[in-house]
């Protein structure tokens, strides 16, 4: 066996690329939640590791189902940066799009059982490290768990998005049938402090993202408890509202208070700006101003009394409209919703199987944890421009790319399954 057939065979240890390749990708999930410089050069070698197995070993990355509306939106932003209105930033900005290679990298190794929980165990250890010290950290500087807001990650807003996330996928395991219970209890009491931490960053884009995926989850194994769990939520509202200022740190409650979430800086600031971002789609409906920082053109269109510009909108939707016109809105549209489509019908397939290899546990939590992170960040983007932030986008995408590759036991997994007199038969259209 030659140097290149050694390299291209995957059980060949560390004279394989996919060995390496692996290596790369478990380094970035683990770096995502400690460093976006580090997760971006992770990236970058898992990506050239990727490429050299396409080109030498003749091993495509695999289809997952996003890549027509994932090109189309990219073919679009690409279109339009000459027309945009600062054109050399668009071009820097398009490198937005490297972020989507992860899918695929996810895609092409996230192939058994095994490595799907290494990949979920990386992600949760990361997140439960940093989260850790996120708590050591604020008791040293306040006094307080929640004295001051958690930011370690990045910002307190990225923070809430990557926490949010990682929370979603570990619920996913933790309600699906078939995992051991040591397991369970591990990734439990890994999860606690990683919940903390979310509570700490005081985020309520992140909040609001968590409770529709734990919805989500809940609609979809315990269908006839939602509506239980929608009268627990009111009931928490509930009980927020009348007695949270007593029970909750003052810093935590001056976040969540209903008259500062209803009216307060962050709320009236969220809403000119949104009122700002249609005025810029009025003015530029076809291609938009280019995908660019706003600050410099924000001035005619926001209310003159608000001195603070940002380069954002703080919601995903309007600032697409905004940065790439109501085609490239479109087609943001396009690719946000078709993961939720395939994870949809992967998960029917994968709700109607038996308990066997067709159906393994860990590849179900995948899918499971999956449409809830999806809900969670669909939910969280409509006051955050969390698309464009390249921390949060970063492990969304990984998650979904794990999530959607072409399993090897697809095509054993039936696509529904009757009993008849105790026999169980299956049966594919």
């Amino acid at each position: 066996m030659n140097f290149l057939e050694r390299a291209c065979t995957p059980d060949r240890g560390i004279r394989s690329l996919e060995t390496w390749q692996l290596v790369a990708f478990l380094l970035l999930l683990t770096a995502s939640y400690q460093s976006i410089a580090l997760s971006q050069i992770t990236l970058g070698l898992a990506l050239a590791l990727t490429v050299a197995r396409w080109l030498i070993c003749r091993q495509a990355p695999p289809r997952t189902g996003l890549e027509k509306t994932a090109a189309l939106l990219a073919g679009w932003a690409l279109l339009v940066i000459p027309l945009s209105t600062a054109v050399s930033q668009s071009l820097l900005y398009y490198r937005r799009f490297y972020l989507f290679t992860v899918i695929w990298i996810g895609a092409s190794l996230a192939t058994t059982e095994f490595r799907r929980l290494l990949m979920a165990g990386v992600l949760f250890a990361s997140a439960l490290v940093i989260s850790l010290w996120s708590q050591v950290h604020a008791l040293r500087i306040s006094g307080s768990l929640f004295g001051i807001r958690m930011a370690e990650i990045s910002n307190a807003m990225t923070s809430g998005a990557l926490l949010m996330m990682v929370s979603l996928l570990a619920l996913g395991f933790l309600i699906t049938r078939g995992h051991s219970r040591r397991l369970k209890v591990v990734i439990g009491l890994v999860i606690i402090p990683v919940c903390v931490a979310l509570i700490q960053t005081m985020t309520r884009s992140a909040f609001l993202g968590l409770f529709a995926g734990v919805g989500t989850l809940v609609l979809l194994t315990r269908a006839r408890l939602f509506g239980r769990f929608m009268i627990a939520v009111f009931l928490l509202v509930v009980f927020l509202v009348t007695a949270g200022e007593h029970v909750l740190a003052p810093s935590l409650w001056s976040r969540i208070k209903p008259e500062n979430t209803l009216s307060g800086v962050s709320t009236m600031r969220r809403l000119e700006m949104w009122r700002g971002g249609l005025e810029m789609v009025k003015a530029h409906p076809l291609v938009g101003v280019g995908d660019r920082g706003l600050e410099d053109i924000a001035t005619a269109y926001y209310d003159p009394a608000d001195k603070m510009y940002f380069g954002h909108l703080h919601s995903n939707f309007i600032h697409m409209a905004v940065i790439w016109g109501l085609p490239g809105l479109g087609f943001g549209l396009a690719f946000t919703f078709a993961p939720l489509w395939f994870l949809w019908r992967r998960w029917k397939r994968l709700a109607h199987a038996p308990d066997s290899a067709r159906a393994p546990p860990v590849l179900k939590s995948w899918v499971l944890g999956g449409l809830g992170v999806w809900a969670g960040f669909f939910v969280a983007g409509w006051t955050e421009w969390y698309f464009g932030d390249a921390e949060s986008m970063l492990v969304y995408l990984a998650i979904l790319g794990i999530a959607l590759g072409p399993w090897p036991t697809d095509a054993q997994i039936p696509e529904r399954e009757s009993v008849t007199d105790g026999s169980a038969a299956t049966s594919a259209p």
